[in-house]
């Protein structure tokens, strides 16, 4: 009799323990149900003219003494920054770009060293684009034996940045609202959006020594600015319902 009643006592907490078992935690009744999400990327792009241009004008000196190249380069360069001064460049406009002075070795096997080269770079900001032949050939009949080439910049273009992402988003929306509908659901509100852009910059690099120009080839040196891309990228995440 004992027994009987053991044995149904012991079933029916093996059925409770089931049962309990099959149950959800509570961590597990309240977590949410995963919410359904489109992710697009919106792009957009315009052609603009730039309206700044750095030159990179400097001189190499060398010789058989460290100082001696030294003190030949700080000279051409101080003649260099006088003569851009003079034809209107501001100070603030202008400012050294990179300074370097490299030991020469023969080729034996010693390795003996048998000069020094002086570089000195001045990079020259401008917004007046009919100035940039001028200060090439001012700089070069004042000693400077290389221009490192001409960058185009748009600085000034935080109204045409802000029209872009405006159509990025758009673009975004567009393409979220056609997979959505393709996926036979609504699409919903902004869950994130994150915005990039690209700075624009158009470089016309070129490197020449003054000892290989005239100076009637040098009056004049055409460089044209082109244009710029801005452009603008947006990634969106969108709530589908």
């Amino acid at each position: 009799m004992k027994y009987n009643l053991l044995k149904k006592f012991m079933v029916s907490a093996l059925l409770i323990s089931a049962a309990v078992s099959c149950l959800p935690t509570q961590a597990e009744a309240q977590q949410p149900a995963q919410e359904s999400i489109v992710h697009v990327t919106g792009y957009a792009q315009q052609q603009v003219a730039p309206d700044t241009a750095m030159i990179t004008v400097g001189a190499e000196t060398t010789e058989s003494d460290a100082s001696e190249a030294r003190q030949k380069n700080n000279i051409i360069m101080q003649q260099v920054t006088n003569s851009l001064t003079n034809m209107g460049i501001n100070k603030m406009d202008m400012r050294t770009n990179g300074f370097t002075v490299s030991p020469n070795y023969d080729n034996g096997k010693n390795r003996k060293i048998i000069s020094y080269t002086v570089s000195n770079s001045l990079r020259i900001k401008i917004n007046d684009f009919d100035l940039i032949s001028k200060v090439i050939n001012t700089s070069e009949a004042a000693g400077a034996n290389q221009i490192y080439g001409v960058q185009f910049l748009t600085e000034h273009s935080d109204v045409i940045k802000d029209s872009l992402i405006k159509e990025a988003v758009q673009n975004g929306r567009r393409a979220a609202e056609a997979a959505a509908l393709a996926a036979g659901v609504t699409l919903g509100k902004v869950k994130e959006i994150n915005v990039s852009g690209n700075s624009p910059s158009y470089g016309s690099n070129f490197t020449m020594r003054s000892s290989l120009v005239s100076m009637k080839q040098a009056d004049y040196t055409p460089i044209e600015s082109g244009s710029n891309t801005v452009s603008e990228s947006v990634d969106i995440t969108f709530y589908l319902q």
